[in-house]
């Protein structure tokens, strides 16, 4: 079997199926997610041997060593045939190699194609401070990321790094000056990378994941010395964010996380992936806190459980809940009425509001408009 030609086949039939993800397992036909159906394509099965080879064409010895120590590599590449890249990510099940493959946009997507809601485009020029995109695992994170670097690119004159593992988009330098370093090809790891960013002169610092303590203190100290950080987090809620932040530190460290974290929050955004009525395209359901007066006091106050009625009463500010999210998709009719409720935070309010019952409290007294 040729290795080149059989990836390349997968590839271009995943490709024109206009899925998201292509999986290879070993003695297995390869199968493609189209929206939330994983499917054979037709193409004969695979082995071990292959699957190796494959990944060793399209990788590096970095991710050769990574893949032995660790036994799961995540990756990116592109090939001459196809005018997109992949992201994968390769890893062993009952000690034999697996490979997924996502292909990722042709080009960098917009706020418009993405469908997403207008405000991201407004904090992404910011001056300062923190952006987090949040959500589960292929929820689109790093696609939306993608989107507000490039829109940055096109409206502002700055100078942006970001630290990636792996790199997904490659940005071409418009407006701005853009400088991409993937862990393990231009920099070891990234809290090196992080050590030496500050002396490179940014305007604007992306990194991949906010994922320990350390990325988290260096966000902050550079947040409140003037550069904008833009990042992803896992986490399904606005409130989730915040548990999962303080979860990097020790006790008696997470007040002063919490307050430093408050003072420099742009925007927080969830967003979660949905099946469109269609049953093959997907559409984002977001929930979004921009860091205004009202909403930093509920954080410093450690009033959490207001939050969620907070985002509901400031829909003027680009704010929202994932309810009201799903609502508005459902009234526009790209989703059907069982995904929005399945998906909805609070079913039983959910049915109630596609009836226009609106519900308030008396928290929403409290936290205004």
């Amino acid at each position: 079997m040729a290795t080149d030609s059989y990836l390349l086949k997968c590839l271009g039939l995943a490709s024109e199926l206009k899925a998201q993800d292509l999986f290879l397992k070993s003695g297995q036909i390869p199968r493609a997610r189209v929206g939330m159906d994983v499917s054979p394509i037709e193409v004969e099965a695979t082995d071990e041997n292959c699957l190796l080879a494959i990944f060793k064409s399209v990788t590096s010895s970095y991710h050769e060593g990574q893949l032995k120590l660790e036994r799961s590599v995540d990756f990116s590449f592109a090939v001459p045939e196809f005018d997109f890249r992949f992201r994968g990510n390769a890893f062993y099940q009952r000690g034999q190699l697996s490979l997924i493959i996502r292909l990722l946009w042709k080009g960098i997507p917009t706020f418009e194609q993405l469908q997403l809601p207008p405000v991201l485009k407004k904090v992404a020029l910011d001056k300062s401070g923190i952006i987090l995109i949040a959500g589960v695992v292929s929820s689109g994170k790093s696609t939306t990321v993608a989107a507000m670097v490039d829109s940055i690119n096109q409206s502002l004159k700055r100078h942006i790094i970001t630290v990636e593992d792996p790199i997904e988009f490659i940005h071409p330098d418009k407006l701005s000056l853009i400088e991409q370093r993937e862990i393990g090809t231009d920099t070891r790891d990234f809290n090196t990378a992080l050590k030496y960013v500050v002396r490179q002169s940014p305007d604007v610092i992306v990194i991949g994941e906010m994922r320990d303590a350390d990325t988290l203190r260096f966000a902050l100290n550079a947040a409140e010395v003037g550069r904008l950080v833009i990042s992803t987090v896992h986490a399904q809620s606005v409130t989730q964010i915040f548990d999962r932040m303080a979860g990097f530190f020790k006790l008696d460290e997470r007040d002063a996380m919490l307050r430093h974290f408050a003072m420099n929050i742009n925007c927080l955004m969830v967003q979660k992936l949905l099946v469109a009525k269609d049953q093959k395209t997907l559409v984002p359901a977001t929930e979004i806190l921009i860091g205004n007066y009202t909403l930093r006091k509920l954080i410093l106050d450690k009033e959490f459980e207001k939050i969620h009625q907070a985002l509901m009463n400031s829909g003027h500010e680009g704010m929202q809940t994932l309810d009201q999210s799903l609502l508005e998709l459902y009234q526009k009719d790209a989703i059907t009425k069982e995904t929005a409720i399945q998906n909805a935070r609070r079913p039983v309010e959910m049915e109630k509001m596609m009836q226009g019952i609106i519900f308030t409290s008396s928290s929403g007294k409290i936290l205004g408009s």
